[in-house]
């Protein structure tokens, strides 16, 4: 707070609504684009006539749709992660968490037949998509070849053009443990004294 109050230039970066310009708004509709791209056809060319259980069987329309849907939800909630600058408690929480709930939605979702649907298509889909070997492997890679992007951008953007915060961030020495506690304890509305 201290280095806003001496430095107001670092509001620069923020005026007049400068993140929210027609070009990264383009840049995100492309970036959006791709990963539609990456996700359905790297799962579907990743799983083409290939047999991904144990059994011998092969990905069904529902497993696939589960197998792209997965994909989609590890790597926006890894996207919000890359941009989140400031980490809390509630960060974490919310972050980690809504991944935790999702596998564990999905595996009670598919694993218990509910007596109030007349059929249950995604019974044990999940389940079986999971004990498949490849489709870890899937997850894994489609996750990280999506994520490729916004890492690159963000290292190649600040070593290049990096803004008047970063610029500071990089002038600053990192606080220590307790600086930083203190510092995030000072944000807050109470009546924290030391």
């Amino acid at each position: 707070m201290e280095m806003l109050k001496r430095d107001p230039t670092l509001y620069r970066d923020i005026a007049k609504n400068a993140l929210l310009r027609w070009r990264l708004f383009i840049y995100w509709t492309f970036l959006g684009l791709f990963d539609a791209v990456v996700f359905f056809f790297g799962a579907y060319f990743l799983f083409d006539n290939a047999t991904v259980t144990s059994n011998g069987q092969m990905l069904g329309n529902w497993t696939f749709g589960t197998l792209v849907f997965t994909i989609l939800v590890f790597t926006v909630t890894l996207k919000l992660a890359l941009d989140t600058q400031y980490w809390t408690w509630i960060n974490h929480f919310v972050i980690w968490g809504s991944l935790v709930f999702y596998i564990v939605f999905s595996l009670l979702w598919g694993g218990i037949v509910w007596p109030f649907l007349n059929y249950q298509r995604m019974y044990y889909v999940f389940m079986q998509m999971l004990s498949s070997g490849p489709a870890w492997l899937g997850i894994i890679l489609l996750v990280t070849v999506s994520l490729l992007p916004d890492v690159l951008k963000k290292v190649i953007c600040r070593l290049l053009w990096p803004t008047a915060t970063e610029k500071i961030q990089t002038k600053q020495p990192c606080l220590s443990v307790e600086q930083s506690t203190i510092f995030m304890l000072s944000q807050t509305t109470g009546n924290i004294t030391f």
